[in-house]
Formats: structure tokens, sequence, C-alpha cells
């Protein structure tokens, strides 16, 4: 039970997006006092401001959320964060981190539609997207990372949060996300260019780049 709780803890979505998303800050091409300032905004909007919020329900005893009819309300504030990032990032005309963040916010309306009716596995939609994406962008030589997907399941059931049903939910709604994103979005409007697609050459003359 230790250790399970010690993998919730250190694969927790809370560490894992922002850490996937100075990759993808990387990946666009940001350095010197760009790749500053955007640090700064993960520090504060991705990381500072949900733990403040994960540290209130701590108080509580309840670290993970781990009632459904809590959840939305919290997502629902990770929404409005969203939409500060999409913000920023559009406003600083960097055009994948904005796409990004795009997908994020969808992700993250999906999970809070989800939790009116279900309690899917947030840890393990988490850690998925982010093996994910990086899998994404830097090729099947880091399959390995998938590995921890079925190792924060099994944590997630071990410290009786969740059950197998929800976390594999959990994990194959994210996987389906990046899924949508890349096919259907780009599909129904080639006018859309997730510039997360050009990285991974095969899609890169669907986009014109």
């Amino acid at each position: 039970m230790l250790f399970a709780t010690f993998i919730s803890r250190l694969l927790d979505p809370l560490w894992v997006i922002p850490a996937v998303t100075m990759l993808g800050a990387r990946r666009s091409g940001l350095e010197g006092l760009v790749l500053i300032r955007f640090l700064l905004v993960i520090t504060i909007f991705m990381l500072g401001i949900p733990l403040v919020l994960r540290l209130l329900y701590r108080r509580n005893g309840d670290w993970d959320i781990s009632q459904r009819v809590d959840r939305p309300k919290a997502l629902a504030v990770l929404l409005v964060l969203g939409l500060i990032n999409i913000a920023l990032a559009a406003v600083w005309d960097i055009p994948g981190l904005t796409q990004l963040f795009v997908l994020y916010e969808v992700w993250m309306a999906g999970f809070l539609v989800i939790s009116l009716f279900w309690k899917i596995s947030g840890h393990a939609g988490g850690i998925a997207l982010g093996t994910g994406l990086i899998i994404l962008w830097y090729g099947w030589i880091w399959w390995p990372l998938l590995l921890l997907v079925p190792l924060m399941g099994w944590a997630r059931v071990a410290t009786k949060n969740h059950t197998t049903l929800q976390v594999l939910a959990g994990a194959v709604y994210s996987w389906g996300m990046i899924v949508m994103f890349q096919n259907v979005i780009l599909g129904l409007d080639p006018r859309i260019h997730l510039t997360i697609l050009p990285w991974i050459p095969a899609f890169a003359g669907m986009t014109g780049q």
C-alpha cells in the first residue's frame, strides 16, 4: 500500500502535465527570456494555483479529491486557469503551445462531463496523456514509458481509489483524445493545424509545414 501511494504521488497529474508542457515548450523552440517567461506561467497557473487547491482538499484528508461530486468544482477551476494559459500563449504568439493548451482544455472538459456521472481515474488519464504525447513527439523508442500507465492503474486500484474499469477508462479516454486531435479535428477543418503534429513527420505534409 505504501509503494502504491508513493507511485500515485510521484506520477500525479499535478506534476506530470506541467513537466510534459515544458517538453512541449522546448519542442516549440522556446529559449532564453521567452522560456523563462513561460516557466513563470507554468509555475503560477499549471502548478501553483492547482497545488493550493489540492492542499485545501488535503486539509480535509482528501488529497485525491476522491468524492466524485467534488471533482467538477475542481475541474471547473482548472478549466478557467486553462483559458488563461491559452490566452497568454496566443498573445505571445506561440501557436504550438496554444494548441497544446487547447488539447488540455478539451481533455479536462471531457473529464468534467464524465465526472458528473462516473468517477474515472484522472491519475491514469494524466499519465496516459503525458506518455502518449511524449511518444508522438519523440517516437516509439520511448515506448517503455507506456509501462507507467499500468503501474499507475495498479497503484490507484491498490489504494482503493478506483476500480480496474475506472483506471482503464481514464487511460483509454486520454489516448482517444490524442487520436481525435490528430485525425478528427484536423480532418474536419484543414485550416486547423496543430503544431504538435508537424513534430511527427507523417503529419507535416497535411498541415502544410
